[in-house]
């Protein structure tokens, strides 16, 4: 049986079962090929130098001349020599207040008059300044209202326990069935008051000095430092006084 012309070029033909064309086929099946987000991103095209802008120029070539100082081929230099001058000293008549560097110039960015930028400082140092105070005021009121809150809250407290010794004292030592001091006669204040007026510190005061000092004469008992004596000699050695701040 002869041959076709054409069956030479079949042979040489890779067959599509061949380990060349499934190599090929798993690579293009591959996640980052199929996924466009992860495909390699092509480079970025290359950047063009742009020029400077003038006003960058300007600044620089104003920088790189103020930070150089002149030669000896300067005119104004040379000039300077004839006179006396040297290299390294002081310029003026007095040597001690004369100047080595020359006097630092500064670039006035706006259009506005030369004191506009210290005016507007001014203002801002100013409207700083009452900011400041203003936080402080409020500090320091908030403050002084928690401290007034706290010494109301510990003279209730104060009180409180001395009615409770004193009516246990009495009880035990005179057998008393009632005695004005053991009511809280802030409370009777506030409960008779209709009006939301604030009970003044001084009635508080008063009344837990009152306390203190009745448990100190009839049962020889200091609320501060919280024992009874035996005599009134031994109360008053032993005990600092009759405040808190004392003990």
């Amino acid at each position: 049986m002869s041959k076709r012309p054409h069956d030479d070029d079949d042979d040489d033909e890779d067959d599509y079962m061949s380990d060349k064309i499934l190599a090929v086929a798993a690579k293009v099946a591959a996640p980052q090929f199929l996924n466009p987000r992860r495909r390699d991103l092509p480079p970025p095209p290359p950047t063009v130098p742009t020029e400077k802008a003038r006003k960058v120029i300007e600044i620089e070539q104003r920088e790189q001349g103020l930070s150089t100082a002149i030669t000896s081929d300067n005119k104004g230099f040379q000039l300077l020599k004839k006179m006396g001058y040297k290299e390294g000293s002081k310029l003026g008549a007095n040597q001690k207040n004369g100047l080595i560097e020359p006097i630092s110039i500064t670039i006035h960015p706006s259009r506005s008059g030369l004191g506009e930028q210290s005016e507007r400082k001014e203002k801002v140092r100013i409207k700083e300044e009452t900011k400041t105070k203003y936080n402080q005021q409020i500090q320091s009121t908030y403050q002084d209202h928690l401290k007034e809150k706290y010494y109301l809250k510990r003279l209730r407290i104060d009180i409180a326990k001395c009615q409770s010794i004193c009516e246990r004292l009495d009880k035990e030592k005179f057998n008393l069935e009632e005695n004005a001091l053991w009511k809280n006669h802030v409370q009777d204040k506030l409960e008779d008051n209709d009006d939301d007026e604030e009970i003044e510190d001084d009635d508080m005061e008063s009344q837990l000095k009152t306390l203190t000092n009745y448990l100190r004469e009839k049962h020889l008992y200091c609320i501060w430092c919280g024992q009874t004596f035996e005599t009134l000699d031994e109360l008053e050695n032993t005990c600092p006084g009759n405040e808190r701040d004392l003990h």
